[in-house]
């Protein structure tokens, strides 16, 4: 598998030199060192762990940028394809080839992201000698690398399902390339594990990653395994308790954490949601089954999709357009609050407590202008949380799309388009199955 030779070098690469956004401003050692020579002091550690913060940015990359964030969408009934791009397409039809270019790109960024986390990892434990380096801070650093490794493998297994787990770096292309997937519940497993060392997290010492958002992401996960209980707790930890309130944040506002950008770096996505008269691409539109489930009176709709005069909607989380004038340093959400309010409303829900659910819920529709919710029971919630987030959380990621896989509703709810059974996971890259011969095609639904 050449990915995790990419990786390595791009990991080592980027560890050691200036990253943007996240540039320390520290002395940048040799890249060409091996890993244990490499890491050497905690300002060498700190410049490794900018790197690992800039290839969360996906470097720059088109395919990396709207693809990674529409191929979801495009994959359920939140956003359409209004694009050239033939790879793009083929996940708006539910028709993804193994040579799908897009496809290939995304996952091998996923693995260049784990395997510059596990470089970061096991870099900063060989550091010896540097008082500096105390165990909160090893701990800390430590902490960073295995949350952003969970969070590759939390889209590579949402994607694929069973995936190479590597948990090392690799340092060769011999045979320890050629790995064998593991199942997903072991891989939700690791991603648990890896979590759940957020408590490590210094704040102020980091980057930008934190406990609460550590918490957060943990909760998403139990409630995709369906660990009612577990979500719940993890989720009123990122939240800081029951007593919450999620009205005194602005919408849009209330980020547990993100990934953010300059205008050196840029964030292109503005160029793909606007259309070609406010000098975009205009590759992502938002649907019409979206912009009509939005009630009337809804704030969140004009805050999300604007349209034309000619009526043509068009997104506008990500507004920063540089090709119109604008710095491009739109941060990519990753985690919000609201997302964890409805999370934790739905897990009561789940366990028969609707007064609670409802006011869990309630805070999300009160912030958006809308009536409370006063008559939820076990015939209706689902339908009533799956809405919620449908609106509130559209366009930042693949919400629409995992929340109806997670609720059995996936095919009902796309088949007429095309989805079929078998689209519940996307098929390996072509040159992944030629490279690796432990890799086995998923048995998805190959044109």
């Amino acid at each position: 598998m050449k990915i995790f030779k990419i990786a390595l070098v791009a990991g080592l690469a980027l560890a050691f030199t200036s990253c943007d956004f996240y540039d320390l401003d520290e002395a940048s050692p040799n890249n060409a060192l091996g890993i244990q020579d490499a890491f050497v002091d905690l300002a060498s550690a700190r410049g490794a762990r900018a790197g690992l913060y800039n290839e969360l940015q996906f470097n720059g990359d088109a395919d990396l940028f709207d693809g990674w964030i529409a191929s979801w969408q495009y994959f359920s009934d939140e956003c359409d394809w209004a694009g050239t791009f033939p790879t793009r397409e083929e996940f708006d039809l539910f028709s993804v080839s193994p040579s799908n270019g897009t496809l290939g790109a995304f996952y091998t960024e996923f693995y260049q992201i784990v395997n510059t986390a596990n470089t970061l990892i096991d870099g900063v434990e060989s550091i010896s000698g540097d008082e500096a380096l105390t165990p909160e801070r090893r701990a800390s650093l430590i902490a960073e690398g295995r949350f952003a490794r969970a969070l590759a493998y939390y889209y590579l297994t949402m994607g694929w399902q069973d995936v190479p787990l590597v948990l090392t770096p690799t340092t060769s292309t011999g045979e320890e390339l050629f790995v064998t997937p593991t199942a997903q519940s072991l891989i939700f497993d690791q991603i648990e594990a890896d979590l759940a060392a957020g408590s490590d997290l210094i704040a102020g010492e980091t980057l930008g990653m934190n406990t609460a958002a550590a918490n957060a992401l943990l909760a998403r996960v139990r409630l995709h395994r369906g660990d009612i209980a577990g979500a719940q707790s993890a989720g009123l930890a990122a939240l800081g308790g029951p007593n919450f309130d999620l009205t005194i944040f602005p919408y849009l506002q209330d980020v547990l954490f993100d990934i953010e950008f300059s205008s050196t770096d840029g964030n292109s996505l503005a160029f793909f949601f606007f259309p070609s008269s406010l000098n975009g691409r205009y590759s992502i539109r938002p649907s019409s089954d979206l912009i009509a489930a939005y009630e009337p009176g809804d704030t969140r709709l004009d805050l999300s999709i604007a349209t034309l005069a000619d009526g043509t909607p068009y997104g506008i989380k990500y507004d920063d357009n540089k090709a119109a004038g604008g710095s491009q340093d739109d941060p990519i959400l990753i985690v919000r609050h609201a997302e964890m309010v409805l999370t934790v409303g739905e897990t009561f829900a789940r366990q028969g407590d609707f007064t609670t659910a409802q006011m869990w819920l309630n805070q999300v529709r009160q912030r958006a202008g809308l009536s409370d919710i006063t008559d939820m029971d076990a015939s209706n919630f689902e339908d009533i949380f799956l809405q919620e987030r449908y609106v509130e959380l559209a366009m930042e990621a693949g919400h629409r799309l995992w929340d109806l896989r997670r609720t059995g509703r996936a095919l009902d709810q796309f088949g007429s388009a095309g989805y079929e059974a078998c689209d519940a996971l996307w098929p390996f890259p072509q040159a992944e199955i030629d490279r690796n011969p432990n890799l086995v095609q998923n048995a998805a639904c190959i044109q």
